[in-house]
Order: C-alpha cells, then structure tokens, then sequence
C-alpha cells in the first residue's frame, strides 16, 4: 500500500470516529422513534428520502443489540432498535426484516407498523406499503403519522392524488398540531390547484 494511501484511511479512520463520538454523546436518548417522511415535489419520481447524509453508527451498541437478538429472537425491544438504527442509515431491507420480526411478536404496535410501510414505501413495494398502513388506521383512524405517510404513498408511489389529498385532509381535521402540519397544507392546496 502507498504511504498516500494508508495516510488517507489513517485520517478517515480518525474524522469517522470522531463523528461517531459527537454522534453517540449529542443525538436524542430516545432512539425507537422514527424519523418522518418527508414530502418530495409534486411528480419526483423514486421513493428515496433527501436531506442530510445518515448518522454515524454506534457500533457498540449494534454489537450489542445484535447480541442479545442471538441470545434471544423474541427480544422485541433490541429488534426494533436495531431496525431503527437500520432505518436511520437507509437500510431499509434490513430495517424492513427486523420490524415483521418484532411485528410478529408484537403485532399491535402501530408505530412500528407504521415505519414497516415507510421501509415497504422506500422499497418501491407501494401495495404492500398501503396495507401496513391502512392495518395501522383500521385500529387507529387518527394515527398522524399513518396519514401523512399514506398520503406520500399514494402520491409517489401510487401516483393517486385523489386518495393522497383524503388521508391528508383526514390528518388536517384530527391532528392540528402535527409537526408537518404545514407542509400538509400546501401539498393539499397544490393538489386541489392543479385538478
């Protein structure tokens, strides 16, 4: 190996590690939650998500996650975690296999459902994606999240405007005060505007 080649993942090696660091002591201690779709434009074509590059990961702690995973399949909470943390980093096969695995465990937790069909979503699976969804708002009609992400499947992935603007409107009316509640707003004004 040329010594310009070692020199650059000696310091890669070290820039990573220090992100992780930062990573691992500032994020949020609350690691189950999912992070929310986000609204592409109108017509964007693929499922990905956009915005900033995925966290550093803490190995340590998907060593140890997968450990006791090993130690014990049924581990529903170690299950969810490290789909969330598959999740975070775009892994969405991955994240999608650990969440139908605490899903049989666990099947009534709606918000993890709900991030099952955000990876289905991700994964160009819409249909598949629709029924996790629609499971979620047949026990809980109201579920913001649900909504939100049923409208982003049925406008990207189905190309169905009609059925986004419903669950969007339903999300309006029951959940005033969700976090992308104006973002909702504009999507629906710009749907109604280009009928």
């Amino acid at each position: 190996m040329k010594k310009g080649s070692f020199l650059f993942l000696v310091v890669g090696f070290v820039v990573g590690f220090a992100g992780l660091y930062y990573w691992t002591k500032h994020r949020e201690p609350q690691i189950v939650s999912a992070t929310p779709l986000r609204i592409t434009v109108p017509g964007s074509q693929g499922a990905a998500p956009q915005g900033p590059p995925p966290p550093p990961v803490d190995m340590a702690q998907v060593q140890q996650l997968q450990g006791r995973i090993k130690d014990n399949p049924n581990d529903y909470d170690a299950l969810v975690q490290l789909g969330n943390i598959h999740y975070d980093q775009r892994n969405y096969a991955d994240a999608e296999g650990l969440y139908k695995k605490a899903l049989a465990i666990r099947g009534e937790d709606l918000d993890v459902r709900t991030d099952l069909g955000t990876m289905l979503f991700y994964l160009n699976k819409y249909d598949e994606a629709i029924i996790e969804l629609y499971k979620v708002l047949a026990k809980n009609p109201t579920h913001g999240q649900a909504l939100f992400n049923m409208g982003v499947v049925q406008l990207h992935g189905k190309n169905n405007p009609q059925a986004a603007l419903q669950a969007w409107e339903k999300l309006v009316e029951t959940n005033p005060n969700f976090p992308e509640i104006s973002v909702v707003k504009d999507q629906i004004q710009k749907l109604k505007s280009s009928r």
